[in-house]
Order: structure tokens, then sequence, then C-alpha cells
């Protein structure tokens, strides 16, 4: 290999050191990726037992298409409500609405495609980082906090679930083992938003300590909170008026609040299994052991979970298509300028 790939621009090597450092983490991806194929492929085998394939086929065939019209422009409304709960916390900043739509969906649209989950998330501070007046901490204490909303009324929405919905009350150790992740993710954020002097080596990230006193103006600001509540609560009860636009083309009799949970765990359950892109078959497995807790059959339940992976898979992953071509996106090279962008005047959100 030629040496000069392995140098920093100074000839100090620094360059080898940095790639040489990276390697034990780069390991991990083979691994990570392999590994979520070989269980997609087993819970798929484990789905096609005992189910007729060819009614499966027929009934998505046989699928009507104004029910799917009305599921997928309900779920185009949650889409829209998802970007303007984290819209609401960059309140007196230089970001549209619209623009903020689209750079969101295409770090989802990306995640749907790529093996590894965390490369949306990437994207999003990248392209929310070229905004005029948008610096590199305001978008990663933004992103953290709108994540953090979403995990939390996750965690309620399946909480509450277990209280109000008999057939799910089997679930109660996985939903709550959820529930102790985000109140325990509640609780690093605020220790790490509210101990930025005491932590060792903090001092030296400027990025990092940037985005974290971000965080703290975030919290300071019940408005901006509470308004990004609303909006995660609304988009959540879009998305089970999805569901329920899916089951009533399948002649499932399902509560909205029922699906609401159905397919808020179905998501969180994909988040914590390793999986192929997009979630495929996992997510599926996820909805069909849900849906068995209600009796409905197991080819419905297969049909109502392809029919619902699709509209929530496509409109994100057409975005995501669109938008980072134009955008000229490059995952790789424009780190240094994205965290050196967290030391100027934008290093917060101001307070509102």
């Amino acid at each position: 290999m030629n040496n000069r790939l392995l140098k920093s621009p100074s000839g100090d090597g620094a360059g080898a050191t940095s790639v040489r450092r990276r390697r034990p983490h780069l390991r991990w991806l083979p691994l990570q990726v392999f590994g979520g194929a070989a269980l997609s492929v087993l819970l798929g085998w484990l789905i096609a037992q005992g189910l007729e394939l060819d009614q499966v086929l027929g009934d998505l065939r046989d699928f009507p298409l104004y029910f799917f019209a009305l599921a997928l422009g309900a779920f185009l409304l949650a889409l829209l409500l998802r970007a303007w709960r984290w819209w609401v916390l960059f309140l007196g900043s230089p970001v549209g609405l619209r623009r903020l739509f689209l750079i969101q969906n295409a770090g989802v649209g990306l995640n749907n495609v790529s093996p590894v989950r965390v490369f949306g998330e990437a994207v999003e501070l990248v392209l929310l980082s070229r905004q005029p007046g948008v610096s590199a901490s305001l978008a990663l204490a933004t992103l953290a906090t709108d994540h953090l909303m979403d995990l939390l009324v996750t965690a309620g929405v399946l909480g509450v679930a277990l209280f109000t919905v008999p057939e799910l009350r089997r679930l109660s150790l996985p939903v709550g083992a959820g529930v102790l992740l985000a109140a325990a993710s509640v609780a690093a954020l605020a220790l790490l938003a509210t101990g930025i002097p005491v932590l060792p080596g903090l001092r030296r990230l400027g990025f990092l300590r940037g985005a974290l006193a971000g965080i703290r103006t975030l919290n300071a600001s019940r408005l901006r909170l509470g308004l990004s509540f609303l909006g995660t609560l609304a988009y959540w009860g879009m998305l089970g008026l999805s569901g329920w636009f899916v089951g009533q083309g399948l002649g499932i009799e399902m509560e909205a609040a029922a699906l609401v949970a159905l397919l808020a765990g179905s998501l969180f359950f994909v988040s914590a299994v390793p999986s192929l892109p997009g979630g495929a078959v996992t997510f599926e497995i996820a909805v069909i052991y849900t849906l068995g807790l209600f009796d409905v059959p197991r080819g419905s339940a297969l049909v109502f979970a392809l029919v619902t992976h699709i509209i929530m898979f496509l409109p994100s992953t057409v975005i995501a298509g669109l938008v980072l071509p134009r955008e000229g996106i490059k995952l790789f090279g424009r780190w240094r300028s994205v965290l050196s962008s967290a030391n100027g005047p934008n290093a917060g959100p101001r307070p509102s």
C-alpha cells in the first residue's frame, strides 16, 4: 500500500495512527451485518412455517387500494408531524420546516437501506450543519433531544398499553425493559448536560461541550419541549390511524390505541435487534407475534405487516434517493469541517 495514504499532511504519521485506531471499531461491522442477516433468515423461516403462501399473496393482491391510499396519507401526515416536532426545537434559528422535513427523511431513508443504522443520523448532522446559522453542536443538541423525546413517548405509550390493553400484558417483560431504558437515557442525558465541568477530558471536546450546553438550553425552554412533546404524541396518533386503515382493509378489528402500541413496540424491537436493512423480516415477526395475542390469523397478520412495512419504508427511502444525490453528500471527508463549526458563534440554541 502507498505509504502516503497513511500519513497526515504534515508527514508525522498521525494518519496511520488514526487508521489503526479505527480498525477495532470497523471489525464489528461485518459481524453486525452478517449477524443481522442470519437472524433475519432464521426469523423468516419461522414465519413461513404453516403459512399458506397462495392465500397470503391473494390477500395482498386483493387489498383495497383506497384503504392503502388512506393509510399512506395518514403516514405522510405523521412524517410531517415528526419533522415539525424537531423544527420547534429550532425556534429562532433560520431553518425551514420543508428543509428539515427533507433532511430528516433523507437520514431515515438512508437507514432503511443501510446495514448500520447510524449512517442516517450522521447524514442529518452533515446536511443540517450546512444551513446558515446552524452549527454542528446546535444540530446535535436538537437531534439528541428529538430522539430522546421520541423514546420517552414510545416508552410511555407502551407502558400505558400494558395497563389498558389486556392482550399486551404478556409483553410486560420486554416493555418494562424498554421503559427502564428510556428512564436510564433521560438520566444519562441529564447527568451529561448538568455535569459538563466534572467529566474528565470533556473540556477539550468543544463540539460535544457545545452540544451539551445546547441541550441544557433546550431543557430550560418548556415551550419548545412542550410543543415537541405534543408533536410526538400527534405523530404516534397518526401512525396508529395509518395502521387502523390497514386493519380495516383486512377486516382486523382493533382499536387505534392498541395499534399505536403495536407499531411502537414493533419499531422499538427492530431498533434493538440486528436485522436486514429496513428491518426486513424482523418487523414482520414483531407484528405477527403481537397480532397473535389478539387472535389474528397468521396469514392476515403477515399481510398487515407487509402492507404496513411498505407504507412506512417507501416514502423516506424515495426522499433519500432524491435528496442525497442532489446534495452531493459525502460521508467521509466532511467531518473535520463539521466538527470545527461547533466552536463558532452559534454553538448552541438561543433561549426562546
